[in-house]
Order: structure tokens, then sequence, then C-alpha cells
């Protein structure tokens, strides 16, 4: 049984990821800013015994330390992720980028940090996956408006090479999925029409998680096309 770490647990990937986490009998701790909505994807994945909540902002670094510290996880998951258009030719743009690089980003940094460091200091292996985007591979799939989030997905996608190669030496992968769109409470927000569902996604990641599978790749972003 792993412990793995979820954030933006409370919908869409970060929940599909935890119900197939659970159906294979992990221990799942479930992040987000919103206790309600965690606990709602704790009610439909139905792992209230499996399931630990922690309603945290992943920008909050003590906060962010402090779930980890209390879970002791050995995997994790960053799905935690803003997706908002914008005009750029508009001053709401310069806002619009400085949350999506805390939020996609910063985000991000901080819980791979966080566990990391917490898997060095209890001297075990680890892995992590995080969630990047088509939209930040070579501008595939990126549209206007949305510089804001294709440039913090470009990001992700260095940031996971760069942790992979501090981890190495410790036993720690790092790697990433750039999914195209699918279902989500984000992109319905938006108008995106897709019947693509975020289990085809989670199941990547979970094979991404399994070192039977998966374990010679490390800083690897696996592109996921709308029709696989």
């Amino acid at each position: 049984m792993r412990r793995i770490l979820i954030t933006g647990g409370g919908s869409g990937l970060g929940e599909a990821v935890a119900a197939l986490s659970v159906a294979a009998g992990d221990r799942v701790g479930l992040v987000g800013r919103s206790l309600d909505k965690l606990e709602a994807a704790q009610s439909r994945v139905g792992g209230r015994g499996a399931i630990d909540l922690f309603p945290v902002d992943v920008r909050d670094r003590p906060a962010v330390s402090a779930a980890v510290d209390r879970f002791r996880p050995d995997a994790l998951v960053c799905c935690a992720a803003i997706l908002a258009r914008s005009d750029f030719w508009a001053a709401e743009a310069d806002t619009a980028f400085d949350e999506a690089i805390a939020i996609n980003l910063v985000g991000t940094q901080t819980c791979c940090v966080a566990a990391m460091r917490d898997w060095r200091a209890r001297a075990i292996t680890g892995d992590i996956v995080n969630v990047a985007s088509l939209a930040g591979i070579r501008g595939r799939q990126l549209f206007t408006g949305f510089s804001a989030y294709a440039s913090s997905k470009h990001a992700v996608v260095g940031l996971t090479e760069a942790l992979a190669l501090e981890g190495r030496p410790l036993g720690i992968r790092v790697n990433a999925v750039a999914p195209g769109a699918f279902a989500s409470e984000m992109t319905r927000q938006l108008g995106f029409v897709t019947d693509r569902q975020p289990v085809t996604v989670a199941a990547i990641v979970r094979t991404l998680l399994d070192r039977a599978q998966t374990g010679a790749l490390n800083g690897t972003t696996i592109e996921v096309e709308n029709d696989e």
C-alpha cells in the first residue's frame, strides 16, 4: 500500500487519481483550498476510511509542509492548477499571469520540495507526477488569451526535469503528464466541450507512479493526446 498525496484533489484529475488509487488499496491524502469540495470528492470516491483531507492552499509553504509531515506520503501527484482566459492587452492580464505562476508553478514547486525534503530526512525513495499540459509543450493546443496558463505549464515541464536531477541520487523520481483538454469544472467554465474524461489521464499518472512499469523514467513528460 502506498501513501499518495494529491493536490487539486477536490475535483477533476485529482479526484480521478484518488479514485483509482483507493480502488488499488492505497491510502490517499487530498489537498485543496475548499474543505467542502474535498469532502464531496471523498464522498464520490467512496473511500472515507482510506482518504485524509487537507484544506490547504498550495501557495502556503508552512501549511504544505505541515500536511506532508502529518500524512507522510511516499508519492505525490500535483494536479492543483487554474485555467483562465484573459485579454493579453488588458491590465487584468498581469494579474492573471501572476496568479497562474503562483498556483501552477510555485504551488507545484512548493509541494515537490516539501515532499522531497521529507523523503530525504526519512531516507526513503519517492515518486512525483506533476501535471503540465499540451499547451506547455511547444505551444501545442495553444489559443489566444492563455499566455499565462501556457507559460506556467511550460515552466512545470522545466521544473520536473530540474527536480528529477536533484532527486536522482536519492532514488526520487519526478515525471509529468501533459494532457490535452478533458472534461472538468475549469474547462466547462471556459466553454470547452469535450467528451474526454480525466480517468484516461489518471490511469497514465498511476502508471508513472508504478516503478515496476516505469521505473526507468525520470524527468520525463508524457504527452497525452486527446484521442488516447
